[in-house]
C-alpha cells in the first residue's frame, strides 16, 4: 500500500522506531487505515491505526516501543514511545456475536426451539426472525383463524446463500422521512441517495462493515393518518473473505442487523393502496428538499456551528475515559476525561472546526471500507454525529 502526500507528511514527525514499524508492516502486506491527532494520542502527538495486527515484530514491549494490549471498540493493541505522544494502534477486533434472547427466554420456559437461528439454516434456506412464521405456516394459520379475522404477513425476511445474506425488516414509525433517513445514516456512518422510484420514495447506501460489503435500501411504503410505514433492505456480501471466515459473518450478520434496527418498530407491511396519496406525496417531496440548503462545505460547517450554539454537543465514552465537545460562556469547549484528562477552548472557529473534524475521523471512516470521502460528504457525517439539544 502507497501512503498519501498528507499521510508521509504527518508520519515524518513520529519517532523513529514507530516509522520503522509502520514501514516494515507496510511491506509485510500491512494497510494504513488512518493518520489522527485525537484519542489516544495527546493534542501535540498523533496516531496511525493499521488494518492488521502487527506481524513483523513480537506484540509486546522492547526495542525502544512500549505495547499495551487493549479490547474496546477503538483499537485492539498499541504501539508507543515513552512519552506517549506517538501512538501505532491496531484495528479493534471483530465485536462477539450477540447473545440470542429469544433462545434463553426459551429455554427458561422450557418451549422448544422450532426456528431455528439463520446462521444454523443451511445456505440458500429461507425464513423469518422474531418469532415470526415461514410462509406456510402462515398460511395455514390464516386458514385456521376464519376468513373474518386480518391474514398474518411477515415483517422480518431472513435469506442466506454460502456468500452473502439479506434482511428484510417492515415497520412503522412517527417521523417522516427524512429524519428516518438521519437516524439511520448516524447510526451507519453512511449516507443515503433519495430518488423517486415508480412513485415510491427510494433511498440507496453503502457502506463496509468488517470486511463485509453492505447494501442498504430504505423505502417509504405509506402514509398513514398517525404513523408512517417503512422498509429496510440490508444485503451484505462477504464473497472477498476467506472461506473459514464465512461462518463468523454468517453468525454476526442478525447481531448487526439487530443493532441497526433495535429502535424501530417492527410491524406488517402496509396493504394495497393503504394510506394517503396527496400525504405521501407531501412527505416525500419535504424529504429531498430537507437539506437542499447545505450546498456547500461552508453551509454545512455553519448548521454544525449554529447546531452547538443552540446547546448540541459531541461525545465520547470508552473504558479509558471519554470527550465531551459544546459550547459555553461564548467559546467552543472540548473536555476529556479520564486517563487522559485535558481541557481546551476554542474562541476562533476556524480552529475549533479542525478540531472537530480530526475529532470525528474515526466516527465517520469506520465503515467507509476503500472508499474515500469528500469533503463535502465528511462534513456531512460530521454533522449526523452532533447531539441536538
Amino acid at each position: 500500500m502507497s501512503l498519501t502526500v498528507e499521510q508521509t507528511k504527518e508520519l515524518a514527525q513520529f519517532p523513529a522506531p514507530l516509522r520503522a514499524l509502520v514501514e516494515a508492516e507496510l511491506a509485510a502486506g500491512n494497510a494504513v487505515l488512518e493518520v489522527g491527532h485525537s484519542f489516544p494520542a495527546p493534542p501535540v502527538g498523533a496516531y496511525c491505526k493499521l488494518a492488521n495486527k502487527v506481524s513483523t515484530r513480537p506484540r509486546g514491549s522492547g526495542a525502544g516501543l512500549d505495547f499495551y494490549e487493549r479490547n474496546s471498540s477503538l483499537y485492539s493493541g498499541e504501539f508507543t514511545d515513552a512519552k506517549r505522544f506517538y501512538f501505532v494502534i491496531e484495528a479493534p477486533d471483530p465485536p462477539p456475536p450477540e447473545p440470542d434472547m429469544d433462545a434463553i427466554r426459551r429455554a427458561r420456559q422450557g418451549v422448544p426451539d422450532g426456528l431455528a437461528r439463520p446462521a444454523e439454516r443451511p445456505a440458500g434456506s429461507r425464513g423469518e426472525l422474531a418469532g415470526e412464521k415461514t410462509s406456510s405456516s402462515a398460511a395455514a394459520e390464516d386458514q385456521a383463524r376464519g376468513p373474518d379475522r386480518p391474514k398474518l404477513r411477515r415483517c422480518l425476511i431472513a435469506t442466506e446463500s454460502a456468500t452473502g445474506a439479506e434482511r428484510v425488516l417492515h415497520f412503522c414509525d412517527k417521523r417522516p422521512p427524512h429524519e428516518v433517513q438521519f437516524a439511520l445514516e448516524r447510526e451507519l456512518m453512511t449516507l443515503f441517495t433519495a430518488a423517486m422510484d415508480d412513485g415510491k420514495l427510494r433511498l440507496l447506501a453503502e457502506g463496509e462493515v468488517n470486511g463485509a460489503r453492505h447494501r442498504f435500501e430504505l423505502r417509504f411504503e405509506a402514509a398513514l393518518f398517525r404513523k408512517n410505514c417503512y422498509s429496510l433492505r440490508v444485503e451484505v456480501s462477504w464473497a472477498g473473505q476467506p472461506a473459514a471466515h464465512r461462518d463468523y459473518f454468517r453468525k454476526t450478520t442478525d447481531s448487526w442487523f439487530g443493532l441497526w434496527t433495535r429502535d424501530l418498530m417492527a410491524a406488517n407491511p402496509p396493504g394495497e393502496g393503504e394510506g394517503s396519496a396527496d400525504r405521501y406525496r407531501r412527505l416525500s417531496e419535504a424529504a429531498l428538499q430537507a437539506e437542499a440548503q447545505l450546498d456547500s462545505v461552508g453551509a454545512i460547517q455553519q448548521a454544525i456551528v449554529a447546531g452547538i450554539k443552540r446547546g448540541g454537543s459531541y461525545s465520547t465514552a470508552h473504558k479509558e475515559g471519554g470527550t465531551n465537545i459544546f459550547w459555553r460562556d461564548g467559546v467552543f469547549v472540548r473536555s476529556d476525561y479520564g486517563d487522559y484528562p485535558d481541557h481546551k477552548q476554542f474562541a476562533d472557529e476556524a480552529e475549533f472546526l479542525k478540531m472537530l473534524r480530526q475529532f470525528c475521523q474515526w466516527d465517520v471512516t469506520r465503515n467507509a471500507g476503500k472508499r474515500q470521502f469528500s469533503d463535502f460528504d465528511t462534513w456531512k457525517l460530521i454533522l449526523r454525529l452532533l447531539r441536538p439539544r
